[in-house]
């Protein structure tokens, strides 16, 4: 028996011969998307004996699956019970037998370059005994799997692949989420959300019930006016938390929690002046569901052009609070009061946060910590706490000069 080494192209290139040369062929795989070798094997569908396609963790692209269910000797396992995790293609040749066995998918990942794949070519006679073997296991996985249906399997699979398909993009991202600095009060990576909502309620600084009667009435804000720039001045400093210490703000609403933003003089000129540029900003921002990295690199992209040819650039602490005010739910505001205490819970040396940094270097972490991920109570309070759980990080790690 002859065992040869298939990686990268080399196994596109064996394959499609394979099936091009082959008097028969099965196959077992995990699972399936567009590629290369479907088009070959489709092309060629009268020599394809037996395949089986696994469904598992909605890998598999029902669009394929359809194609495939043209075949005779198609079937498919649905995504549950025991994971079918087999990358198995079985081939009988004019002169005997070859298998191609190992990481290779039926998929464009593994077939089009992207993944790092590592595959043996098999090839012998019937003195081998591997390849009885081998189409002895596909034909038991054959007889256990279904017939791809449309009317029953695709469309159940398809629903719940298309629920699942942005979640599953997630999975191929991974952040670096440091350890906090040493000093630091927890980690938010550490707090459930029964240890967060007494944090937030021993807050010896704040009033709860009005930061979150500010934040409910920002939202209102957002959710009466189309964008910042068409409301009127008063509700725009609200929001922006430009009031002077000395004016009656907003609805007699404490609008300096969360960030006072007086001093910045060219921030509160856009605000009262020039709202257009950050209301571009914050058109970004969804006012409910998800939000998107690209969503954030958006909002950063407008706002900082805001702040061209101004003397006073935007920065993290009036950017997170025009943040905080429209997704308190997603967002904390960063400030001079409690910048140290949350960079150094997150790992990060306060010194270098920004913009550039903040999505990867404090959102990330705090959407994968516990008491972020909890589910929304029921009782009213902490209902009304979970809303705006974002924003009320900063009562943990509020230390005020």
């Amino acid at each position: 028996m002859k065992v040869s080494m298939l990686t990268e192209r080399k196994a596109t290139s064996a394959l499609k011969h394979l099936v091009k040369t082959c008097n028969r062929y099965a196959v077992a795989v995990a699972w399936a998307g567009a590629n290369e070798i479907v088009e070959s094997m489709l092309e060629t569908e009268n020599k394809l004996e037996k395949i089986i396609i696994g469904t598992h963790m909605y890998q598999t692209d029902p669009a394929v699956l359809r194609r495939f269910s043209k075949c005779k000797g198609a079937r498919c396992l649905p995504p549950s019970g025991r994971l079918f995790h087999p990358k198995l293609y079985f081939f009988e040749m004019p002169d005997g037998y070859a298998a191609v066995v190992g990481s290779h998918n039926l998929t464009g990942g593994a077939f089009g370059g992207k993944n790092i794949e590592a595959s043996v070519l098999l090839k012998g006679g019937e003195e081998d005994s591997i390849f009885l073997d081998l189409k002895s296991f596909i034909e038991s996985q054959w007889s256990v799997a279904e017939d791809i249906l449309e009317d029953k399997f695709l469309f159940a699979y398809e629903a719940q692949y298309l629920v699942n398909k942005e979640k599953l993009k997630d999975l191929n991202k991974f952040h670096n989420f440091s350890k906090p600095r040493a000093g630091a009060k927890t980690s938010p990576l550490a707090i459930t959300w029964a240890s967060f909502v007494d944090g937030v309620k021993s807050d010896d600084h704040h009033n709860l019930q009005g930061r979150l009667a500010l934040l409910e009435r920002a939202a209102t804000l957002f959710l009466e006016y189309d964008s910042f720039d068409a409301m009127p001045r008063p509700e725009r400093k609200a929001i922006a938390g430009t009031y002077a210490p000395n004016e009656r703000g907003l609805d007699s609403i404490d609008w300096a929690w969360f960030g006072r933003m007086f001093g910045q003089g060219d921030f509160k000129n856009l605000v009262n002046e020039s709202p257009q540029m950050l209301s571009n900003a914050l058109d970004n921002i969804p006012v409910d569901g998800a939000i998107s990295e690209e969503n954030y690199d958006a909002f950063c992209q407008s706002f900082n052009r805001a702040f061209r040819n101004k003397t006073h650039k935007g920065g993290i602490a009036t950017a997170s609070r025009l943040l905080v005010m429209k997704r308190p739910d997603f967002f904390v505001g960063v400030n001079d009061a409690n910048k140290r205490g949350i960079c150094d819970a997150f790992g990060v040396a306060h010194t270098t946060l920004g913009l550039g940094n903040y999505w990867e270097r404090i959102v990330m972490p705090m959407q994968n910590s516990p008491w972020w991920l909890a589910p929304r109570p029921r009782t009213a309070l902490s209902a009304r706490i979970w809303d705006n759980r974002s924003a009320l990080l900063d009562s943990i790690y509020y230390e005020p000069k």
